[in-house]
């Protein structure tokens, strides 16, 4: 199947209209940094003249798999391009780089620093974790070039932090994962894409929501009551592992219920044990913050529980890389053609890594 243009690649995207991107794996070696590596090329051809401004939540554009020892592509970013990466990634830099600011931000590899190229050349992204300092990183990166594309690489077999806020459009990359069964990654596919593209709440209890959580850095849920009009807050370091939180926190007359943070099986499981759940809205940061099963979306819906988020995502594309998890390649040349009839969106295979 030919693979778009790098024209097209861009106006598929919608990278000519928005400001930040990220590109979200659904697997491990899903072929983040190949999607990656053809964005760069691509607006390198077509003589763009933003800057791209990158970075990566965890680690990417190493030679080799750190815990797998499989071979990767590197990523090369040509001269005047901006990147957000820790100090021990520069050091695996081959290109020449002005180091432009200090961010503060520390993490495993060295405090997050930000770059300027000052030639082309091989990099490694090491950034933040955390949704509020790829904010800071943003912020920074457009101190130096206020109107760069921000590309948000994520990170080893998770989605999140992608939104929150963070960015404005989303790219998927997938690949078969674990298992080379046609039928097993179409699933997959579709349940991911259910969750990245559910809608938005309402624009005043958005408003409510987001007005709560500015005041206080801690809150974990908040409830909205259908007898009094009132909310009530939440504030927790963590709901993970407290299941007698949400039980004592909730009452029978709430009618929206926000979650904030990771959501995991887990904390479903305690939150389907609630009474009365049926018109209940559910409102969550966004999809990616969602680490749940179909059968768990399933239940959701029986209980009358709709689920909405904070902050809507825009999935433009999807990449498709035909591998397993541990590289070995899968052939079933019509899987693209099936992927799109299964989500309706654009799907392409980009070929190789380039780098």
């Amino acid at each position: 199947m030919k693979k778009p243009s790098a024209a097209e690649l861009i106006s598929l995207t919608g990278l000519n209209d928005v400001a930040s991107l990220a590109i979200i794996g659904l697997s491990k070696n899903a072929g983040k940094t190949t999607s990656l590596n053809h964005l760069i090329q691509a607006w390198t051809e077509e003589e763009k003249k933003r800057p791209l401004a990158l970075t990566s939540v965890g680690r990417d554009g190493e030679a080799e798999d750190i815990v797998s020892g499989i071979c990767k592509p590197r990523i090369y970013l040509p001269k005047g391009h901006l990147l957000a990466t820790s100090v021990a990634s520069l050091r695996r830099c081959d290109a020449l780089l002005d180091i432009r600011e200090l961010t503060g931000i520390r993490s495993a590899l060295g405090e997050i620093v930000i770059g300027r190229m000052l030639s082309d050349g091989y990099v490694e992204l090491a950034g933040p974790s955390q949704a509020s300092d790829l904010k800071h990183c943003e912020d920074l990166l457009r101190e130096e070039a206020a109107d760069c594309l921000y590309i948000v690489d994520g990170a080893l077999s998770r989605r999140s932090p992608a939104g929150g806020g963070v960015t404005e459009a989303v790219l998927l990359a997938v690949s078969y994962g674990k298992s080379a069964s046609a039928a097993v990654l179409l699933e997959r596919v579709k349940h991911a894409v259910k969750l990245l593209t559910l809608p938005g709440v309402e624009a005043e209890i958005r408003e409510l929501i987001l007005s709560a959580i500015s005041r206080e850095d801690r809150v974990r849920a908040l409830a909205l009551d259908e007898k009094t009009g009132n909310f009530r807050l939440l504030t927790a370091e963590s709901l993970l592992g407290e299941p007698d939180s949400l039980h004592d926190f909730y009452r029978v007359s709430d009618r929206l219920f926000f979650l904030r943070g990771a959501i995991t099986e887990a904390l479903l499981a305690e939150f389907l044990k609630l009474r009365n759940l049926q018109g209940m809205i559910l409102v969550v940061e966004d999809g990616s913050r969602l680490f749940i099963e179909n059968n768990t979306v399933k239940r959701l819906e029986a209980a009358g529980v709709e689920l909405k988020v904070l902050y809507p995502l825009s999935l433009r594309l999807i990449t498709f890389n035909p591998q397993l998890e541990d590289g070995s390649p899968v052939d079933n040349p019509g899987i693209v053609d099936e992927l799109r009839r299964a989500v309706s969106l654009p799907v392409y295979d980009l070929g190789p890594a380039l780098a």
